[in-house]
């Protein structure tokens, strides 16, 4: 199993981020492409993506976050969290901490070791971005 730990800032009310999320989401389920850049080349995946809120402490908001591959396939599935915590006035910090599991077992976690952790922490960063994106053009 690997970890993912990811953050990002966003010009955006910490109390409002959660609301717009699970607004943009349909309520906090959506198919959404996770992409990845390899160089010039973009690999996009969609995933069955679920956001839902959990109970949080002062200062913070969270989230549980979860995706499946949307047609199955030889790719990993995540749950973690989505924490939102404020930043400075009118921004936010977001940050994603979770855990997937590569498939195809022994054979996956050679990969995993090789080359997979580098692929899901940039698709993580890419989630992010594009989290920080639609956020952005709610304002």
């Amino acid at each position: 199993m690997g970890n993912i730990r990811e953050f990002t800032t966003v010009a955006c009310a910490f109390d409002d981020v959660p609301d717009r999320l699970l607004a943009t989401f349909d309520g906090g389920d959506a198919v959404l492409p996770l992409r990845v850049r390899f160089g010039d080349l973009m690999v996009e995946r969609d995933v069955n993506f679920h956001l839902k809120t959990k109970p949080a402490y002062p200062g913070y908001r969270l989230l549980d976050v979860s995706w499946t591959p949307k047609d199955g396939g030889p790719y990993p599935s995540f749950s973690g969290t989505l924490s939102v915590a404020e930043d400075a006035a009118g921004w936010s910090r977001i940050e994603i901490d979770g855990s997937y599991r590569p498939p195809f077992g022994i054979a996956g976690a050679a990969f995993d070791a090789a080359v997979g952790h580098r692929i899901a922490q940039a698709t993580a960063s890419e989630l992010l971005a594009e989290l920080k994106r639609l956020l952005l053009a709610q304002n």
